[in-house]
């Protein structure tokens, strides 16, 4: 089955350039920012005639991977269990506390604003959502009420609309910022907590296009979040 696999992968990319075909999974939180840019590098600099695009979680990439539906993804998982993939680091971030725009209350504890709103979160079926209730578990806070989802919008949405606080990255926060959801974000109070995205591929199957696909990640990520916070002056 393994050679059956190799020979397919093989015959899809025969043709006039190294990568005729791509397929791409990325972060749901991300593929928006990330789309327009890396579609247009795939076909102008390395000549890639068809790209498909598979938006999700960790979760999904790691499928993706396994049953060779995906030769790329950018995710928040390494898969170090997985052998033959090839990984480049794109960013390391920190969670950051972020409440309604209206909360008024205290913000150096994350247990006395969990007294105050319930915590909206990633559900415990996504990596980030099981991230952040282990960290709440080295804290010893065991939140009273809970509201859980599996997209970063649908939790920045209930979280503007005053309904509880999150835990989110900047990547995480990007769609809210777009779509300026009233927020206010801040650094997370006691221990830090941080998430890292990465390009992994199959190995040597598509040259130095991962390195480039880390490498334009990263720039565009960069300068997203940074023209976000800017504007919202967030804290």
């Amino acid at each position: 089955l393994n050679v059956v696999g190799d020979l397919e992968m093989e015959m899809r990319q025969q043709g006039p350039t190294p990568i005729s075909v791509l397929r791409l999974g990325i972060l749901a939180s991300i593929a928006t920012t990330l789309t327009p840019g890396l579609v247009a590098m795939a076909k102008k600099g390395f000549g890639v005639r068809d790209v498909t695009l598979h938006a999700g979680q960790s979760g999904d990439h790691e499928t993706l991977l396994r049953t060779k539906r995906a030769d790329l993804a950018i995710t928040s998982n390494p898969f170090y269990d997985m052998e033959g993939l090839e990984r480049h680091a794109v960013l390391q971030e920190s969670f950051l506390l972020v409440v309604p725009s209206s909360y008024r209350g205290p913000t150096d504890s994350l247990d006395a604003v969990q007294r105050r709103l319930p915590l909206i979160r990633f559900a415990d079926s996504t990596s980030v959502g099981r991230q952040v209730t282990q960290h709440l578990r080295r804290l010893r806070i065991n939140p009273q009420q809970v509201i859980q989802a599996d997209r970063s919008s649908m939790v920045t949405a209930c979280v503007c609309n005053g309904m509880g606080f999150t835990l989110l990255t900047p990547t995480l926060l990007i769609d809210g910022f777009v779509e300026r959801m009233p927020l206010r974000v801040l650094p997370l109070p006691a221990a830090r907590l941080t998430r890292t995205i990465t390009v992994v591929a199959r190995e040597r199957e598509l040259g130095n296009f991962p390195a480039q696909v880390a490498k334009l990640s990263r720039k565009t990520l960069v300068q997203e979040i940074a023209r976000h916070m800017e504007k919202t002056g967030s804290e």
